[in-house]
């Protein structure tokens, strides 16, 4: 069906079968499943939407089913208290939209511009926000625990059920007291939000930066931050005794021997000496330029804003390593394992690569 068939029919069908009086139960036998919203449908069902909230006769709860909502504008609409179950809403403007109480269970807002969106205890379980804009965005209070929706035609769910933030900007956002079990939060950067109170079990921050996050109160029992970048405002305002966090990295002295040790270890071909092993460690800032590190171990490790300039990184491995904007200038990294290596941002000019000669070893990306 087109967008301008969807636009003259299905809201008034709806709309003619719900009774327009605020708080009134709407059956499935009102809702709009499985189909193509197009912009002018959009504005109407938001204006029946706004007369039942209001209260207004012939106004209409909205509930949508699986429905395709994606690239549309909700700049300013009031959805609050709607359905919009298993919805697709990815590339969507919902700009100072307002979703408060909203059923969005398992809903797709990948790529959506969500700044200032108000999702206030609305039913986000199994909701996807990867690589979505949410600067200033209100969840609090919000349901973003584990959730699925089972398609039509299908006799179980398939793919994701975790609530995910990957790659999502998070700049203000307020996540207080939200239920954000086992949540996906990798390669995210949250910036001065709130995540106060929050049920973090098990949530993953793979990858993602925080700064000056406010984690007083949050449940981070099991939550994953071994390769998570937090700046120590963050850290200083979470109970971290029962989260998983990365190795804490040697001081100067140590950290002095352990140099001295692989570099005999190079020198003697193995035989004394001790391979540097900086495996899942958090060595953001740090400076090994001109440095010789051929062959230790990063793998894993959490390696922002580290200064490698002119390094001698030769077969060194950097498998899983948060190299988020490393200084490799000029650095020899011929065979050095880097596949899985997060490098955005990283600087490269004149970086060394391809084979080590003497080895069967190349750069591996």
């Amino acid at each position: 069906m087109s967008s301008s068939e969807a636009a003259a029919k299905s809201p008034e069908e709806a709309a003619s079968a719900a009774t327009g009086k605020a708080g009134k139960t709407v059956s499935d036998d009102n809702a709009i499943i499985g189909r193509r919203i197009g912009q002018e449908a959009l504005n109407r069902i938001a204006e029946l939407h706004l007369r039942y909230l209001k209260g207004i006769p012939g106004g209409w709860c909205v509930v949508m089913k699986e429905c395709d909502l994606s690239g549309l504008d909700f700049r300013n609409l009031n959805f609050s208290q709607g359905h919009f179950i298993g919805c697709e809403f990815s590339g969507a403007n919902l700009e100072d939209a307002r979703l408060a109480g909203t059923n969005l269970f398992s809903a797709n807002f990948d790529h959506c511009n969500m700044t200032r969106t108000n999702f206030s205890r609305a039913d986000l379980r199994g909701a996807n926000f990867s690589d979505a804009e949410m600067t200033e965005a209100r969840l609090d209070g919000a349901d973003l625990r584990r959730g699925a929706v089972i398609r039509r035609g299908a006799s179980a769910p398939v793919g994701r059920e975790n609530s995910s933030f990957r790659g999502a900007r998070m700049y203000g956002t307020n996540m207080a007291e939200c239920k954000l079990l086992d949540a996906d939060f990798d390669g995210a950067s949250i910036s001065g939000a709130s995540l106060q109170g929050a049920d973090l079990r098990g949530a993953s921050f793979a990858g993602a930066e925080l700064k000056g996050v406010e984690l007083k109160g949050a449940n981070l029992a099991d939550a994953d931050f071994r390769r998570a970048i937090m700046d120590e405002d963050t850290v200083s305002r979470g109970d971290m005794m029962r989260a998983t966090r990365p190795r804490t990295a040697p001081g100067p002295e140590r950290m002095a021997k352990i140099l001295s040790a692989h570099l005999e270890w190079i020198q003697t071909g193995q035989r004394g000496g001790m391979r540097a092993d900086f495996a899942r460690m958090d060595l953001s800032r740090r400076d090994f330029s001109r440095t010789v590190l051929a062959g230790a171990n990063f793998r894993e490790a959490i390696l922002a804003d580290t200064n490698f300039e002119k390094a001698v990184l030769a077969a060194a491995d950097f498998g899983d390593a948060i190299l988020l904007r490393a200084n490799l200038r000029e650095a020899d990294l011929r065979g050095a394992d880097l596949r899985g290596a997060e490098l955005k941002g990283a600087i490269q000019d004149g970086t060394k690569k391809g084979e080590l000669s003497g080895t069967s070893l190349s750069t591996r990306l």
